[in-house]
Protein backbone atom coordinates (compact mmCIF):
# COMPACT_ATOMS: atom_id res chain seq x y z
CA UNK A 1 0.00 0.00 0.00
CA UNK A 2 0.94 3.44 -1.00
CA UNK A 3 0.02 6.69 0.82
CA UNK A 4 -2.87 6.61 -1.69
CA UNK A 5 -5.01 4.97 1.18
CA UNK A 6 -7.09 7.38 1.92
CA UNK A 7 -10.11 4.75 2.16
CA UNK A 8 -11.39 2.71 4.81
CA UNK A 9 -12.49 -0.98 3.93
CA UNK A 10 -12.26 -3.19 1.63
CA UNK A 11 -12.14 -2.07 -2.23
CA UNK A 12 -13.65 -4.01 -5.05
CA UNK A 13 -13.79 -2.47 -8.81
CA UNK A 14 -17.01 -3.30 -10.91
CA UNK A 15 -16.32 -2.25 -14.19
CA UNK A 16 -12.65 -1.78 -15.94
CA UNK A 17 -11.84 -2.92 -19.45
CA UNK A 18 -8.42 -4.64 -20.23
CA UNK A 19 -6.71 -5.97 -23.81
CA UNK A 20 -4.12 -8.25 -24.36
CA UNK A 21 -0.71 -6.32 -25.66
CA UNK A 22 -1.68 -7.86 -29.11
CA UNK A 23 -4.83 -6.23 -29.52
CA UNK A 24 -3.21 -3.02 -28.56
CA UNK A 25 -0.40 -3.99 -31.26
CA UNK A 26 -3.43 -4.41 -33.84
CA UNK A 27 -5.40 -1.23 -33.17
CA UNK A 28 -5.51 0.50 -36.63
CA UNK A 29 -6.45 -3.54 -37.72
CA UNK A 30 -9.26 -4.45 -35.30
CA UNK A 31 -10.85 -0.74 -35.70
CA UNK A 32 -11.14 -1.25 -39.49
CA UNK A 33 -13.09 -4.32 -38.72
CA UNK A 34 -15.48 -3.38 -36.13
CA UNK A 35 -17.01 0.20 -36.26
CA UNK A 36 -17.89 0.42 -32.42
CA UNK A 37 -14.22 -0.57 -31.44
CA UNK A 38 -13.29 2.37 -34.02
CA UNK A 39 -15.59 4.85 -32.26
CA UNK A 40 -14.37 4.38 -28.69
CA UNK A 41 -10.21 2.93 -29.36
CA UNK A 42 -9.79 4.42 -32.85
CA UNK A 43 -7.69 6.97 -32.02
CA UNK A 44 -3.98 6.68 -30.71
CA UNK A 45 -5.04 8.80 -27.30
CA UNK A 46 -7.70 5.97 -26.47
CA UNK A 47 -5.92 4.62 -23.68
CA UNK A 48 -5.88 0.80 -23.91
CA UNK A 49 -4.46 -0.89 -20.67
CA UNK A 50 -2.94 -4.43 -20.07
CA UNK A 51 -4.14 -6.71 -17.25
CA UNK A 52 -0.73 -5.88 -15.98
CA UNK A 53 -1.25 -2.34 -15.87
CA UNK A 54 -4.58 -2.53 -14.15
CA UNK A 55 -2.83 -4.51 -11.45
CA UNK A 56 -0.29 -2.07 -10.67
CA UNK A 57 -2.96 0.02 -10.35
CA UNK A 58 -4.20 -1.40 -7.99
CA UNK A 59 -1.59 -2.62 -6.15
CA UNK A 60 -0.69 1.45 -5.70
CA UNK A 61 -4.86 2.34 -5.08
CA UNK A 62 -5.12 -0.78 -2.06
CA UNK A 63 -7.97 -2.22 -4.54
CA UNK A 64 -8.26 -5.99 -3.80
CA UNK A 65 -9.80 -7.24 -6.47
CA UNK A 66 -11.38 -5.76 -9.97
CA UNK A 67 -13.92 -7.14 -12.71
CA UNK A 68 -12.10 -7.11 -15.98
CA UNK A 69 -14.14 -6.76 -19.20
CA UNK A 70 -12.78 -7.07 -22.69
CA UNK A 71 -14.98 -5.44 -25.80
CA UNK A 72 -18.80 -5.93 -27.10
CA UNK A 73 -16.80 -6.94 -29.89
CA UNK A 74 -19.12 -8.04 -33.36
CA UNK A 75 -16.91 -10.87 -34.72
CA UNK A 76 -17.53 -13.91 -32.11
CA UNK A 77 -14.19 -14.88 -33.24
CA UNK A 78 -12.67 -11.19 -31.61
CA UNK A 79 -14.81 -12.22 -28.56
CA UNK A 80 -13.28 -15.24 -28.05
CA UNK A 81 -9.73 -14.65 -28.32
CA UNK A 82 -10.51 -11.46 -26.52
CA UNK A 83 -12.78 -13.97 -23.44
CA UNK A 84 -9.63 -16.51 -23.67
CA UNK A 85 -7.26 -13.65 -22.81
CA UNK A 86 -9.48 -12.46 -20.07
CA UNK A 87 -9.69 -16.00 -18.72
CA UNK A 88 -6.12 -16.58 -18.65
CA UNK A 89 -5.18 -13.44 -16.91
CA UNK A 90 -7.77 -13.84 -14.37
CA UNK A 91 -6.43 -17.04 -13.61
CA UNK A 92 -2.74 -16.21 -13.04
CA UNK A 93 -3.97 -13.12 -10.75
CA UNK A 94 -4.95 -15.33 -7.40
CA UNK A 95 -8.09 -14.05 -7.64
CA UNK A 96 -8.01 -10.65 -7.93
CA UNK A 97 -9.12 -10.33 -11.39
CA UNK A 98 -12.53 -11.10 -12.25
CA UNK A 99 -13.66 -11.89 -15.62
CA UNK A 100 -16.63 -10.96 -17.44
CA UNK A 101 -16.68 -12.11 -20.80
CA UNK A 102 -18.29 -10.43 -23.73
CA UNK A 103 -20.24 -12.00 -26.58
CA UNK A 104 -21.01 -11.13 -30.11
CA UNK A 105 -25.37 -10.10 -29.84
CA UNK A 106 -25.19 -10.22 -33.57
CA UNK A 107 -25.63 -14.15 -32.93
CA UNK A 108 -27.77 -14.71 -29.76
CA UNK A 109 -27.45 -18.73 -30.74
CA UNK A 110 -23.82 -18.17 -30.52
CA UNK A 111 -23.42 -15.79 -27.71
CA UNK A 112 -25.15 -18.28 -25.55
CA UNK A 113 -23.10 -20.98 -26.50
CA UNK A 114 -20.10 -18.54 -25.82
CA UNK A 115 -21.09 -17.66 -22.56
CA UNK A 116 -21.83 -21.66 -21.57
CA UNK A 117 -18.07 -21.91 -22.51
CA UNK A 118 -16.84 -19.00 -20.63
CA UNK A 119 -18.86 -19.95 -17.32
CA UNK A 120 -17.52 -23.32 -17.36
CA UNK A 121 -13.68 -21.62 -17.62
CA UNK A 122 -14.65 -19.42 -14.70
CA UNK A 123 -16.51 -16.58 -15.85
CA UNK A 124 -17.86 -14.50 -13.03
CA UNK A 125 -19.93 -12.39 -15.42
CA UNK A 126 -21.20 -11.53 -18.87
CA UNK A 127 -20.45 -7.91 -20.29
CA UNK A 128 -19.83 -5.40 -21.30
CA UNK A 129 -23.03 -5.38 -23.32
CA UNK A 130 -24.46 -3.29 -25.61
CA UNK A 131 -27.31 -4.81 -27.11
CA UNK A 132 -29.01 -2.16 -28.96
CA UNK A 133 -25.51 -1.27 -31.08
CA UNK A 134 -25.47 -5.04 -31.87
CA UNK A 135 -28.92 -4.68 -33.14
CA UNK A 136 -30.47 -6.26 -30.40
CA UNK A 137 -33.96 -4.82 -29.24
CA UNK A 138 -34.37 -5.06 -25.87
CA UNK A 139 -38.55 -4.12 -26.12
CA UNK A 140 -39.40 -7.20 -27.99
CA UNK A 141 -39.78 -10.20 -26.15
CA UNK A 142 -37.79 -12.95 -27.42
CA UNK A 143 -34.97 -10.89 -27.91
CA UNK A 144 -35.41 -9.93 -24.61
CA UNK A 145 -35.74 -14.13 -23.77
CA UNK A 146 -32.38 -14.64 -26.27
CA UNK A 147 -30.29 -12.25 -23.59
CA UNK A 148 -31.97 -13.46 -20.36
CA UNK A 149 -30.61 -17.32 -21.54
CA UNK A 150 -27.05 -16.01 -22.12
CA UNK A 151 -27.26 -14.77 -18.97
CA UNK A 152 -27.16 -18.77 -17.69
CA UNK A 153 -27.43 -17.47 -13.69
CA UNK A 154 -24.08 -15.17 -14.11
CA UNK A 155 -24.85 -11.17 -13.77
CA UNK A 156 -25.22 -9.04 -17.02
CA UNK A 157 -23.09 -5.76 -17.34
CA UNK A 158 -25.02 -3.64 -19.95
CA UNK A 159 -23.57 -0.19 -20.69
CA UNK A 160 -26.98 2.13 -20.05
CA UNK A 161 -27.15 4.86 -21.93
CA UNK A 162 -28.67 8.15 -20.77
CA UNK A 163 -31.29 9.42 -22.96
CA UNK A 164 -30.63 13.14 -22.26
CA UNK A 165 -27.18 14.99 -21.59
CA UNK A 166 -23.81 15.35 -23.41
CA UNK A 167 -23.28 12.80 -26.19
CA UNK A 168 -19.41 11.05 -25.90
CA UNK A 169 -17.85 7.81 -27.79
CA UNK A 170 -19.84 4.95 -27.28
CA UNK A 171 -22.76 6.15 -25.75
CA UNK A 172 -25.42 4.24 -28.15
CA UNK A 173 -25.07 1.26 -25.65
CA UNK A 174 -28.47 0.71 -24.38
CA UNK A 175 -31.28 2.95 -24.19
CA UNK A 176 -33.09 2.96 -20.66
CA UNK A 177 -36.40 2.56 -22.22
CA UNK A 178 -35.36 -1.06 -23.77
CA UNK A 179 -33.66 -2.42 -20.77
CA UNK A 180 -36.38 -1.09 -18.68
CA UNK A 181 -38.60 -3.77 -20.46
CA UNK A 182 -35.95 -6.15 -20.03
CA UNK A 183 -35.54 -5.98 -16.47
CA UNK A 184 -39.74 -6.11 -15.84
CA UNK A 185 -39.70 -9.13 -18.05
CA UNK A 186 -36.98 -10.99 -16.70
CA UNK A 187 -36.81 -10.03 -12.85
CA UNK A 188 -34.46 -13.03 -12.29
CA UNK A 189 -31.70 -11.86 -13.91
CA UNK A 190 -28.97 -9.99 -12.35
CA UNK A 191 -28.18 -7.01 -14.20
CA UNK A 192 -25.05 -4.24 -13.25
CA UNK A 193 -26.38 -1.01 -14.92
CA UNK A 194 -23.42 0.57 -15.98
CA UNK A 195 -22.63 4.28 -15.32
CA UNK A 196 -25.32 4.89 -12.55
CA UNK A 197 -27.46 3.02 -14.79
CA UNK A 198 -28.15 5.54 -17.25
CA UNK A 199 -30.15 7.27 -14.60
CA UNK A 200 -33.11 4.58 -15.05
CA UNK A 201 -33.25 3.96 -10.74
CA UNK A 202 -34.29 7.54 -11.10
CA UNK A 203 -37.28 6.61 -12.57
CA UNK A 204 -38.09 4.31 -9.20
CA UNK A 205 -40.25 6.78 -8.00
CA UNK A 206 -42.83 4.50 -10.19
CA UNK A 207 -43.84 1.05 -8.40
CA UNK A 208 -43.57 -0.82 -11.85
CA UNK A 209 -39.98 0.55 -12.25
CA UNK A 210 -39.21 0.10 -8.45
CA UNK A 211 -40.20 -3.77 -8.90
CA UNK A 212 -38.40 -3.76 -12.08
CA UNK A 213 -34.80 -2.72 -10.49
CA UNK A 214 -35.34 -5.54 -7.77
CA UNK A 215 -32.22 -7.31 -9.07
CA UNK A 216 -30.42 -4.62 -10.80
CA UNK A 217 -27.85 -3.06 -9.34
CA UNK A 218 -25.76 0.13 -10.66
CA UNK A 219 -21.75 0.87 -11.37
CA UNK A 220 -20.34 4.03 -10.89
CA UNK A 221 -18.18 4.06 -13.55
CA UNK A 222 -17.38 7.51 -14.82
CA UNK A 223 -20.04 8.90 -12.74
CA UNK A 224 -17.60 12.27 -12.83
CA UNK A 225 -18.56 12.84 -16.19
CA UNK A 226 -22.09 11.98 -16.23
CA UNK A 227 -23.59 13.53 -13.00
CA UNK A 228 -23.36 15.63 -9.85
CA UNK A 229 -22.28 13.67 -6.53
CA UNK A 230 -26.63 14.51 -5.51
CA UNK A 231 -26.94 11.17 -7.58
CA UNK A 232 -25.77 8.41 -4.92
CA UNK A 233 -28.33 9.96 -2.59
CA UNK A 234 -31.18 9.86 -4.94
CA UNK A 235 -30.00 6.46 -5.84
CA UNK A 236 -29.44 4.99 -1.95
CA UNK A 237 -33.03 6.47 -0.99
CA UNK A 238 -35.07 4.91 -3.95
CA UNK A 239 -33.30 1.46 -4.51
CA UNK A 240 -30.67 1.11 -1.60
CA UNK A 241 -27.33 1.91 -1.47
CA UNK A 242 -27.16 -1.97 -1.18
CA UNK A 243 -27.11 -1.70 -4.74
CA UNK A 244 -24.24 0.42 -5.64
CA UNK A 245 -21.22 -0.74 -6.70
CA UNK A 246 -17.75 1.62 -7.08
CA UNK A 247 -16.52 1.22 -10.79
CA UNK A 248 -14.02 2.95 -12.40
CA UNK A 249 -13.88 1.96 -16.17
CA UNK A 250 -10.42 1.66 -15.74
CA UNK A 251 -8.13 2.81 -17.95
CA UNK A 252 -10.58 6.04 -18.40
CA UNK A 253 -10.72 6.56 -14.85
CA UNK A 254 -8.12 6.51 -12.35
CA UNK A 255 -8.42 4.95 -8.39
CA UNK A 256 -6.68 8.02 -6.98
CA UNK A 257 -8.93 10.67 -7.95
CA UNK A 258 -12.33 8.42 -8.03
CA UNK A 259 -11.70 7.66 -4.50
CA UNK A 260 -11.20 11.03 -3.82
CA UNK A 261 -14.09 12.17 -5.11
CA UNK A 262 -16.02 8.71 -3.55
CA UNK A 263 -15.17 10.27 0.04
CA UNK A 264 -17.20 13.08 -1.29
CA UNK A 265 -20.32 11.92 -2.06
CA UNK A 266 -23.41 12.28 0.17
CA UNK A 267 -23.07 9.16 1.77
CA UNK A 268 -23.09 7.59 5.31
CA UNK A 269 -19.79 5.93 6.29
CA UNK A 270 -21.01 2.65 6.39
CA UNK A 271 -23.08 3.33 2.95
CA UNK A 272 -19.67 4.25 1.67
CA UNK A 273 -17.90 1.02 3.33
CA UNK A 274 -20.95 -0.82 1.28
CA UNK A 275 -20.49 0.26 -2.00
CA UNK A 276 -16.84 0.33 -2.60
CA UNK A 277 -16.43 -3.27 -2.14
CA UNK A 278 -19.10 -4.96 0.11
CA UNK A 279 -22.08 -4.67 -2.35
CA UNK A 280 -19.82 -5.96 -5.29
CA UNK A 281 -18.60 -9.13 -2.84
CA UNK A 282 -22.27 -9.77 -1.96
CA UNK A 283 -23.00 -10.10 -5.87
CA UNK A 284 -19.81 -12.01 -6.66
CA UNK A 285 -19.71 -14.23 -3.58
CA UNK A 286 -16.58 -13.05 -2.48
CA UNK A 287 -15.75 -12.45 1.08
CA UNK A 288 -15.87 -9.47 2.58
CA UNK A 289 -12.82 -8.90 4.99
Amino acid sequence: MTDACYHRGVIIDAHTHVFPESFRARRDTLAAKDPLFAEMYGVPTAAMATPAELLAAMDEAGVRAAVICGFAWEDPALCREHNDALLEAAAASSGRLLPFTAVSLRDVDGAAAEATRCRALGARGIGELRPAAHGLDLSDPGAADALAAVAGGLPLLIHASEPVGHDYRGKGGQPIGPLYHFLHRHPEVKVIAAHMGGGLPLYAHMPDVRRALSRTWVDTAAWPLLYEPSIFRHIADLIGAARILFATDFPLRRYKRELELLAAVPLSEEERRAVLGRNAAALLGLEAR
